[in-house]
Order: C-alpha cells, then sequence, then structure tokens
C-alpha cells in the first residue's frame, strides 16, 4: 500500500504541492471539464421508441418530435385481479 508510487499521493492528499503542478510535472491526471449539454440535446438521447411519453409542454423536444393522438396511443387495458376470498 504505501509502496515507492505513494509519494505523490502524499504531497497531494497534504497540500505540500499545488495540484496544478503536479498536474504539469506529469505525476498526477486532473481530468477534462464534462461537455454540457443543453436540454433539447439530452432529451434527444431518449431512445426513440420512448419518444412518446415526452409531452408537448416539455418544451425543448428533439427534432423530428411528433404529437401523437390518443388513437395513435395502443391502450393496453388494465388487468384486474381476481378478489381474494377470506374465510
Amino acid at each position: 500500500m504505501n509502496g515507492p508510487n505513494f509519494t505523490w499521493p502524499l504531497l497531494l492528499f497534504a497540500s505540500a504541492l499545488p495540484e496544478g503542478l503536479m498536474a504539469k510535472l506529469g505525476k498526477i491526471y486532473r481530468g477534462q471539464p464534462l461537455p454540457i449539454k443543453s436540454r433539447k440535446e439530452l432529451l434527444a438521447t431518449i431512445k426513440r421508441p420512448h419518444w412518446k411519453h415526452l409531452r408537448p409542454d416539455n418544451g425543448d423536444l428533439p427534432d423530428g418530435w411528433e404529437v401523437l393522438s390518443d388513437s395513435d396511443h395502443a391502450l393496453t387495458p388494465s388487468r384486474v385481479l381476481p378478489a381474494t376470498m377470506s374465510d
């Protein structure tokens, strides 16, 4: 656990060296910021079969989304479970 490569994480934890300097030296990886997506781009990542569940008042709907009328929806009837009789 405390092997020869433990020095740099220890210096980082102790704030002995600035993180930016250690990254320039190549001792640690700082990573990159994640790209920020708009609401429209996030909604476009939803699978196309699930677009039918998006409501028109959501706003920023993906390109190609159209309003489906009630006749287009395949409504499945609710299953009614038989009541259990208790004696």
